[in-house]
């Protein structure tokens, strides 16, 4: 019963917690019931319960149906995490797919794929499976179409490895597929922009909450650009606007971005 009790007050709180974003440590973490979005790692983990089967007296086979529920709920957690999250600007994944019951069903199939990371086996007969499901890859590519569509070919002829847009205080939320606008509002930065291989990869944008965090990511390298974001392109939107001339350098920049080597600071 104590574990149970533990359960439910943590159900509580992170429930309370949500839709925001935790503080923990320099990880971008968005809360949704007992799942966390991680946006610095771009993924979901989920944990499932399963209560203890005591119409049974077979243990392994109630052990076997127990972790069976955890499983089945640890995916409709997952499932409800990424609906959550949001997909650009400020539109959600949700109603991206509520507009595409194809995709719904391609969405939970990849979701259904989901990585078991822990089981955990009680005395009392009740199993908890920790799961996780990357945002990037198949995933990104079945919600994000014209990926690598505005691709330039070519190298950065100047020591520049990786580009830093630091949002902090302007109240950016995270997303799967943020947008870099200059201040006419052009596109800089989309998953045009992005080739399917980075994708497929490490997604288009990783998020951390410190300079310092930033800086030591190696999906930026050791010598990053670092840009300030002068203004979010719309109220609560994951969008960035940028200077004339950091959107000019950027456009410089275009293997870069090709290679998705960009991460975004924020709250």
């Amino acid at each position: 019963m104590m574990r149970l009790t533990i359960t439910t007050s943590l159900s509580m709180l992170l429930v309370c917690a949500q839709p925001g974003l935790l503080h923990a440590g320099d990880a971008v973490l968005q809360t949704v019931g007992k799942s966390h979005i991680n946006w610095s790692e771009g993924n979901v983990t989920a944990t499932g319960n399963g209560a203890p089967d005591l119409k049974t007296n077979n243990p392994a086979q109630a052990r076997f149906a127990t972790e069976r529920v955890a499983r089945l709920n640890a995916f409709h957690n997952a499932l409800e995490a990424v609906k959550r999250a949001r997909l650009t600007g400020s539109a959600t994944i949700d109603s991206h797919l509520l507009a595409s019951p194809p995709t719904l069903k391609k969405v939970q199939g990849m979701v259904r794929n989901f990585k078991v990371l822990e089981t955990r086996y009680y005395s009392d007969g009740g199993v908890d499976v920790k799961v996780s499901v990357p945002l990037n890859g198949p995933l990104f590519e079945t919600l994000i179409k014209g990926t690598g569509s505005k691709v330039t070919p070519g190298e950065v002829n100047q020591p520049i490895t990786g580009v830093i847009v630091h949002a902090r205080g302007l109240g950016a939320q995270p997303a799967l597929a943020p947008h870099i606008q200059d201040p006419e509002g052009v596109d800089v930065y989309t998953p045009a922009f992005v080739s399917p291989a980075a994708v497929r990869s490490h997604g288009m944008v990783a998020y951390a909450r410190s300079l310092d965090a930033a800086l030591k990511n190696p999906r930026v390298s050791n010598k990053p650009l670092v840009i300030k974001a002068t203004a979010l392109a719309a109220t609560g939107s994951s969008n960035l606007v940028i200077s004339a001339e950091d959107a000019a350098r950027l456009r410089r920049l275009a293997p870069l971005l090709t290679a998705g080597k960009v991460m975004f600071i924020i709250d």
